[in-house]
């Protein structure tokens, strides 16, 4: 789900850029959830909830109260890395844009290419990320974990643990779901209960994996064969 934020307090130039970006998301078969926020504030506190996973933010420049460029530095002081697309009747503040790292400056009336573009460059943006990150919900902490630090992943019950070079994480989901989640090209399900991140591997022998810190990860016997097959082209 690729999920964007559109502000402007002008409602005519926020229905515009809404349906614009509908039709763009529609024509490109990008699965999508847009809100829309009516001033500067309010947006900033919609987007920094700690629950809100918005993947891109279309802004206005010139409104009542606080301009685009403020609320995007208030995003940025907070540590947000929300990639931010302005949209504005003026260019009087592109160069501010560069302050606060936006994605893209567009001018209105809005060309649907440019905005295209900068929707495509952010969606592709989010789903290379996905290859680097594995993201869950543990009761109401949120977590990120980078996959580099992954080891494995182990199913016990209705539980799937991931153990990482610092800690293990009990993760209530089903480990299929889990498994669709990692890059099949770095994450092999070796065993009904395993799946093992191949970077992370020392040695495979007959029916096991010997990771770098000195675990033992079983392989079943039926998978043994296309396993090591996937380890060997792994390390070439």
């Amino acid at each position: 789900m690729f999920r964007i934020a559109i502000c402007d307090d002008e409602m005519t130039s926020l229905m515009i850029n809404k349906a614009l970006t509908e039709q763009i998301l529609e024509e490109e078969g990008i699965e999508y959830e847009i809100t829309t926020f009516e001033d500067m504030p309010t947006m900033i506190q919609g987007v920094m909830k700690e629950d809100a996973e918005f993947d891109l933010l279309l802004s206005d420049i010139l409104a009542v109260g606080m301009n685009g460029i403020e609320a995007a530095e208030e995003i940025r002081r907070l540590g947000d890395k929300l990639p931010i697309v302005f949209i504005s009747s003026t260019a009087e503040f592109a160069l501010d844009g560069y302050r606060v790292n936006a994605l893209r400056y567009l001018q209105k009336p809005v060309q649907i290419d440019k905005l295209r573009e900068a929707i495509l460059e952010a969606h592709a943006n989010v789903e290379k990320k996905k290859n680097e990150y594995l993201s869950f919900q543990v009761a109401d902490r949120f977590y990120k974990v980078n996959l580099d630090d992954i080891i494995y992943l182990e199913s016990m019950g209705r539980d799937t643990y991931v153990v990482t070079k610092t800690e293990t994480i009990c993760v209530h989901a089903k480990f299929s779901d889990m498994e669709q989640q990692v890059p099949a090209n770095r994450f092999v399900r070796c065993h009904r209960s395993y799946i093992i991140n191949l970077s992370e591997v020392k040695d495979i022998a007959r029916y096991r994996f010997l990771t770098k810190n000195g675990v033992e990860i079983p392989i079943s016997q039926l998978q043994y064969t296309d396993v090591k097959k996937d380890f060997i082209a792994f390390e070439q």
